[in-house]
């Protein structure tokens, strides 16, 4: 559905095989946690993100995860070096398979380091499956990702920093440039 257009409950509920109980249930969720608009009597919509929007959802993701790279535990980093090496390669292979996923443990793995129960509970993923739709955007992604966690094992605390606010920053570009686009199409 595009941005601003009805979620026509009777048609989702038939589509998922879901009585539309589960499904408002859903909706008010995804409402509390901004991800559709939801107007009583009105019915429930697509959010439009603006641009302002995107680069704050951004700016909250390079905070934590510059917060969390800052507040790595050694210990934890020394329990997960193998899974850390595992990831790297993964980031290297050049394999296209499962790359939300790759991304998501990435990501996940840099937060869950800095030991921070209540970093690992937020919505960091937002746009994620926008900022890695394309293969040139994904490839940089990856590469970003084996440099951020080798600096990561490396003990490079201010080059991971780099790495990941410039890696946020492009993805943020990529993005606002699809969602702009989203707009110019729906106008």
């Amino acid at each position: 559905y595009a941005a601003g257009e009805k979620i026509p409950e009777q048609s989702v509920s038939e589509e998922l095989g879901v009585s539309r109980s589960p499904l408002r249930s859903a909706i008010r969720r995804l409402a509390s946690e901004g991800l559709i608009e939801y107007y009583p009597y009105r019915g429930a919509f697509v959010k439009a993100y603006t641009d302002k929007d995107i680069h704050d959802a951004f700016a909250i993701r390079i905070l934590l995860e510059s917060y969390a790279i800052s507040n790595i535990d050694p210990e934890a980093l020394e329990q997960e070096r193998g899974e850390i090496e595992a990831l790297i390669a993964r980031c290297t292979s050049g394999d296209r398979r499962d790359e939300k996923e790759l991304d998501v443990l990435v990501h996940e793995t840099a937060i869950r380091l800095c030991q921070n129960a209540a970093l690992l509970y937020t919505k960091i993923g937002l746009f994620r499956d926008i900022s890695i739709a394309d293969k040139k955007m994904s490839d940089l992604a990856n590469r970003s990702h084996a440099v951020m966690l080798r600096s990561i094992l490396d003990g490079n605390t201010s080059k991971a920093l780099h790495i990941v606010k410039k890696h946020l920053q492009e993805s943020e570009e990529k993005v606002i440039s699809y969602y702009r686009g989203s707009r110019k199409e729906g106008a």
